[in-house]
């Protein structure tokens, strides 16, 4: 079966870390110690979520063959800001070319895009 839906515990389960740091923020307002703390929480509530939702990707890969999680992705054909990602030109390619090396020597600055 391909394009399940997450179960409503395995939301759970992925918003755990999140709500534990919110829970635990709320407590460093309200008591006004243990602030020095905070970044830890929110930095292991990230690796939780990460953590979590990549396991959960796993099993639904596993268990069920549905691997859509890492293959139903592709870039939006038809628009020009995937023409620019790929082939990495745009408005300020440029400034690469002169960073890479001297490509205008004469006056750097008097070359460029209008803005």
């Amino acid at each position: 079966m391909k394009n399940r839906k997450p179960s409503r515990a395995a939301r759970y389960i992925v918003l755990a870390g999140p709500a534990t740091a919110l829970f635990f923020t709320l407590c460093v307002l309200v008591t006004g110690s243990g602030a020095s703390l905070l970044f830890a929480a929110w930095f292991w509530a990230a690796v939780w979520t990460f953590l979590a939702a990549l396991a959960g990707a796993l099993w639904r890969g596993i268990r069920h063959r549905d691997w859509s999680a890492f293959t139903g992705y592709s870039l939006p054909e038809g628009d020009a800001d995937s023409f620019e990602w790929t082939t990495r030109t745009g408005r300020y390619a440029w400034r690469r070319d002169y960073e890479e090396g001297g490509l205008y020597d004469d006056d750097p600055f008097d070359h460029g895009p209008i803005t």
